[in-house]
């Protein structure tokens, strides 16, 4: 190993010693802070994976990850979302970019972890955005404590329907297989308005072995979606593992730069 990437292993090693610890439902939550770019990240790690992040500068509400901003597509739809359901809360790091720089839209947060919510409000601004953009009040910010298909199921038998829904519920980099059935599918189909976007982050390749995730997500939406599409959200060999947003829609989204995984022939 090189002297600098020693270097910034030992001292990733000691921010994460010295980091504060709480024990959650998939394990201990380590918040650590890391310079990113000359800006102080305070960082949420699940048993050695990066969950979430926060600036603590002037710009707290800024997504700290590139995969983040790319969620910004369900508002370049047509028509773009102004309800907006987000399944995994982690440090609220999304939500809280849509509440300050989108300020027509809504967002309903579902996480399934209580010890994560508490987290987020004492580390990661979330009860700051509740006061500063009054989201009690406006009920632009509504936050469920509820496993996340369990609250996909409450939802399509109430008959609530809304623009968007993201998925990224992760346990460490593994998505939540229950979510990834063609039953999840139809019952996410079910919440979404007709030219609604559900939008699933994974940590995949796309192509070869380490494929497997994006394969078995693929195979379970194009059971009920009539368009699935993948976006790299790096510049990766195709069989190297990251992150990739998978968009599933009834109607063509019309993605620049997505490669159609599945289209339905009429």
């Amino acid at each position: 190993m090189r002297p600098a990437r020693t270097l910034r292993f030992l001292k990733h090693r000691i921010r994460r010693f010295l980091a504060h610890k709480y024990p959650t439902k998939f394990g201990i939550v380590r918040v650590y802070t890391m310079p990113q770019q000359g800006r102080p990240l305070r960082i949420l790690d699940l048993e050695g994976t990066q969950q979430s992040g926060t600036y603590l500068d002037d710009d707290w509400c800024d997504v700290p990850f590139l995969y983040m901003a790319m969620y910004d597509l369900v508002f370049r739809a047509n028509p773009p979302a102004h309800d907006v359901l987000m399944l995994g809360g982690g440090g609220f790091a999304y939500p809280k970019h849509v509440i300050a720089h989108h300020p027509k839209a809504r967002i309903d947060v579902v996480e399934v972890d209580p010890a994560i919510v508490a987290i987020a409000r004492k580390h990661f601004f979330l009860d700051r955005l509740i006061e500063q953009y009054h989201t009690e009040e406006t009920g632009r910010l509504r936050i469920f404590e509820d496993d996340a298909l369990s609250y996909l199921v409450t939802c399509a038998h109430a008959g609530r329907r809304y623009d968007a829904i993201l998925n990224d519920c992760f346990v460490t980099d593994n998505p939540v297989l229950s979510l990834a059935t063609a039953e999840a599918a139809r019952t996410v189909r079910t919440c979404l308005a007709p030219e609604g976007l559900f939008v699933v982050n994974l940590i995949t390749s796309l192509v070869g072995e380490n494929a497997e995730p994006l394969n078995m997500l693929v195979a379970s939406l194009s059971q009920v979606f009539n368009y699935v599409l993948a976006l790299p959200c790096y510049r990766r060999p195709a069989d190297q593992r990251d992150n990739v947003l998978v968009v599933a829609s009834q109607a063509n989204p019309k993605l620049d730069d997505a490669i159609v995984l599945f289209e339905a022939v009429s």
